[in-house]
């Protein structure tokens, strides 16, 4: 029963592209963040359509340097730094949850696997959790476009988009506890939870 999430976003080179920056934030159901990072590298050296790339430019912050918390020089660095998290963290009994999940993230992940195969063929999250699946569970819109704190802006910053998602996954938990394996012993938490920094 999951009591840590790494939640995660990916920007890639369109729906099908590439992915060429991650960020993700990790947290407890009380809401303390354990963990945050991006990774990021050049765009232009990520795989993708010309109109896609197009998209990227007039969409998403530089990230490459020094807005990136780890800059990468490829994709495939991208993806071996943040597997090497998500071992780490799943050692510790997190769960992996994506907003919306395919086609990017799941696309990534499956990238991250075809990377180092057969090492990483069982490394994989078991299940991969939907953001999207549990705000339906809890009666909301997993399609609504939602208000942003200010620590969530820009828009379609990896890191930023992950701390929103994070913000949603405690808010659909303190409404329904039961969701995503919450202990029985557990207590539900007051609405609106919001993530805050370890000390």
């Amino acid at each position: 029963m999951a009591d840590l999430f790494m939640v995660f976003d990916v920007e890639s080179i369109g729906l099908h592209g590439e992915g060429f920056a991650v960020g993700y934030v990790v947290i407890d159901r009380g809401g303390t963040v354990l963990e945050e990072r991006t990774y990021a590298c050049d765009p232009d050296t990520a795989a993708g359509l010309p109109k896609d790339r197009r998209w990227v430019d007039a969409n998403v912050p530089k990230l490459a340097h020094p807005e990136a918390s780890h800059p990468a020089s490829t994709p495939t660095d991208v993806r071996a730094e943040f597997w090497n998290r998500w071992l780490h963290w799943k050692a510790q009994g997190a769960a992996l949850v994506a907003d919306c999940c395919w086609p990017v993230e799941a696309r990534f992940l499956a990238a991250c696997v075809d990377d180092c195969r057969p090492v990483r063929d069982w490394g994989g999250p078991y299940p991969l959790h939907d953001l999207a699946s549990v705000l339906l569970a809890v009666g909301r819109d997993p399609l609504a476009t939602n208000d942003r704190l200010p620590s969530e802006l820009p828009a379609h910053h990896p890191l930023n988009d992950a701390r929103q998602s994070a913000r949603l996954l405690l808010d659909a938990l303190a409404v329904a506890p039961g969701v995503l394996g919450t202990p029985e012993s557990s207590t539900a938490r007051p609405e609106a939870v919001v993530p805050t920094p370890k000390e």
